[in-house]
C-alpha cells in the first residue's frame, strides 16, 4: 500500500513543469522576505499576495495540474526564502551584518504564517485553473 502511495507522488513530481514552479516560488518568496522581522499582520498580509500571486503564476504557466503547480511553488517559495537565510548567516558569520532568521518570533507563528500562505497559493492556483478552463462550444452553430 505505501509503495503505491510513493508511486503516485513520484508519477505527480515528475509531470510538474518545473518553470511554472520557479516562477510562481520566486513571486512567493519576494512576499517572506518583504514580510520577514515586521509584525505578524503584515507578514500575513504580505504572504497571502505573495503567494496568491505565486500561486496563480504557476497554474497559469502550467499547462494541466494547476493546483498541484500552485502547492509547488509554495513550497518552492520557503526554499527560496530558507537558500537567502543561509546566504545571511553565511555573510554574519563572515563577518558582515545580520541576516534574516527563519522564525524570528517562533516555530508556531512560522506554522501558522506556512499554512496561511500555502492556503493562498492553492487559491491562486485554482483561480487559475477556474480563469484557464476552455471556452465551451456551443451546438448547433456554424462551422
Amino acid at each position: 500500500m505505501a509503495r503505491r502511495g510513493n508511486r503516485a507522488i513520484v508519477g505527480a513530481v515528475r509531470r510538474l513543469e518545473w518553470v511554472a514552479v520557479g516562477w510562481g516560488g520566486l513571486v512567493a518568496s519576494i512576499g517572506l522576505m518583504a514580510g520577514a522581522q515586521r509584525d505578524m499582520p503584515v507578514r500575513l498580509l504580505a504572504s497571502a499576495l505573495s503567494f496568491g500571486l505565486g500561486g496563480f503564476l504557476a497554474g497559469v504557466r502550467a499547462s494541466d495540474r494547476r493546483t498541484l503547480h500552485a502547492l509547488a511553488a509554495a513550497v518552492a517559495g520557503y526554499a527560496i526564502h530558507g537558500v537567502f537565510v543561509a546566504l545571511g548567516a553565511l555573510v554574519h558569520g563572515l563577518g558582515g551584518p545580520a541576516g534574516p532568521s527563519i522564525a524570528h518570533d517562533g516555530g508556531r507563528r512560522w506554522l501558522v504564517a506556512a499554512v496561511w500562505a500555502g492556503i493562498f497559493a492553492l487559491i491562486g492556483g485554482q483561480v487559475a485553473t477556474v480563469r484557464l478552463r476552455p471556452a465551451r462550444r456551443e451546438r448547433g452553430g456554424s462551422g
